[in-house]
């Protein structure tokens, strides 16, 4: 049997099941493990919630009753998002998934005497792959982004940052979002609920009308920086941020109107300095966009080495924009 026609017989599988028929044929651990490999979302799905009660009576155990056990449960999950296409036996996933767990609620044990401060335990030592570039080697990328797009704006713009961008740590997110830090813990634990959730029910693809339009937002934006950059196409960049637009700058006060934009666009511009796009990263109403600004010869240091932008769009207008100026470049784009 090819591993297609196993996906399929699977798809097929799962709804006569969810048509409330019964059937003889039940995949064990091992071909879930393969469809999964393969972008079959619904399959690691019903993977998951086939051990979902064994975590959780794991991380009750080790973390007692409340929200730590939940969110231990769905750390697990969102990793196997990440990591299944690395497992080396698919017949050993159960206990793959007790091991994730496990870390996770040590993860959990050691914020809580606050012996560490950083966002995560790394998935294996001497991890140096980012988690960007671990999930282009699966098909299931593809569903994380529509799952993302699916999130309110304020947790879907904390998810991207904190899974997709290279400023990662609690209070580099609560710098750029200027909430604190209990903030970004908090929406980062919904943001995980929620993705574990519609991992949980979902049994289809990617949207691929959503994926399409993510994509457009994409070269919009690559286009309007070329034209600021090469052709000096400044009312067609500023003419996309709404005249009442939420600026938030680091520690400053918040200002209202695009005034203050246009005055740090004309002085960069001016002073020779040059605002270049490292990564784009959009869901359906944000977009993360980390860059490197390239200051003239004669005035090296003029702006920091990296910004982060973070815009929230409705009608076509950015009408918020989140500022956040940094001492280091973004990492270069992987794809």
């Amino acid at each position: 049997m090819t591993k297609q026609l196993t996906f399929e017989l699977f798809r097929q599988l799962m709804h006569l099941q969810s048509m409330g028929y019964e059937t003889s044929i039940v995949p064990n651990d091992a071909e879930l493990v393969l469809a999964a490999r393969g972008g079959d979302c619904g399959c690691l799905g019903l993977l998951l919630e086939r051990h979902r009660a064994r975590l959780y009576a794991t991380a009750l155990n080790m973390l007692g009753y409340g929200s730590d056990a939940e969110d231990a449960v769905h750390e697990t999950f969102l990793i196997a998002l990440r990591r299944i296409g690395e497992l080396k036996d698919p017949q050993a996933v159960g206990g793959w998934l007790r091991a994730v767990l496990y870390r996770c609620c040590l993860q959990q044990l050691r914020r809580r005497r606050r012996e560490i401060l950083t966002a995560d335990i790394p998935d294996r030592p001497d991890e140096r792959a980012g988690i960007e570039e671990r999930l282009e080697k699966i098909a299931l990328r593809e569903w994380v982004w529509d799952a993302l797009r699916k999130l309110p704006e304020p947790l879907q713009a904390t998810a991207i940052l904190r899974y997709f961008g290279s400023y990662q740590s609690y209070q580099e997110l609560a710098a750029i979002l200027d909430v604190p830090i209990g903030t970004v813990r908090s929406r980062l634990s919904e943001a995980k609920r929620r993705l574990a959730e519609m991992l949980l029910e979902t049994a289809g693809l990617a949207d691929a009308g959503a994926r399409s339009q993510s994509c457009e937002r994409q070269r919009f934006y690559s286009e309007i920086f070329n034209g600021l950059n090469r052709h000096g196409e400044r009312d067609r960049f500023l003419g996309h941020f709404a005249e009442d637009l939420h600026l938030v700058r680091g520690a400053s006060e918040p200002v209202l109107g695009r005034s203050f934009l246009a005055e740090e666009v004309d002085s960069d511009t001016e002073a020779g300095v040059r605002l270049e796009p490292q990564r784009i990263l959009s869901g359906s109403h944000v977009t993360v966009i980390e860059g490197r600004f390239i200051n003239p010869p004669e005035d090296p240091f003029h702006c920091p080495p990296g910004v982060v932008l973070v815009i929230f769009q409705r009608d076509s207008k950015a009408r918020r924009l989140h500022l956040h100026l940094s001492p280091r470049p973004p990492r270069i784009e992987d794809d």
